[in-house]
């Protein structure tokens, strides 16, 4: 159970972290080799791209577990009183949207491990690179979900609390 809640809290923050921190190093890496010993390497520009693309995918989990996610909130800053309700329903857009991609990225990882398909420079498998897209999406409807568990599980509390209090 500890591990659970260590997972739910710090899963996204660690890889999301260690991906960035990697990403800096190797691209360090390559300016040096490139501008100081005048060599430049071939796999660098390749692998700091692949590491994006699961940057990009757990961050999107991220982002919707602390609600800092890509909104468009111009009617929010006009109308006020309707944030809430405009927030509910660009949820259940992205969720469905996320729903609507899961097939497709399994489809598509099937599909690469089936013709083994190598990145040019490192021959990494690209479902490695297209499995970012699966986990990602599959995390985000995760959190979307455990989102709204939790917003349901504090309003029964705040219900039974006045309920009790009124008695």
């Amino acid at each position: 159970m500890k591990i659970l809640r260590w997972l739910d809290k710090y899963f996204e923050e660690v890889i999301v972290l260690s991906l960035l921190a990697i990403m800096v190093i190797i691209m360090g890496i390559q300016v040096f080799m490139r501008y100081a010993v005048n060599y430049s390497l071939s796999w660098p520009e390749e692998l700091t791209r692949y590491m994006f693309i699961w940057f990009v995918f757990i961050g999107m989990s991220y982002a919707v577990k602390y609600d800092i996610h890509i909104r468009i909130n111009i009617l929010e800053t006009f109308v006020p009183k309707i944030e809430k309700t405009l927030r509910v329903i660009q949820d259940i857009f992205f969720f469905v949207f996320c729903c609507y991609m899961l097939p497709y990225a399994f489809k598509a990882v099937k599909m690469l491990i089936k013709t083994n398909q190598h990145s040019p420079a490192m021959q990494i498998p690209m479902y490695a690179v297209y499995v970012a897209l699966l986990i990602g999406l599959i995390l985000t409807i995760f959190r979307l979900v455990q989102k709204y568990v939790i917003i349901l599980k504090d309003a029964k509390k705040v219900n039974h609390t006045t309920e009790v209090n009124k008695q």
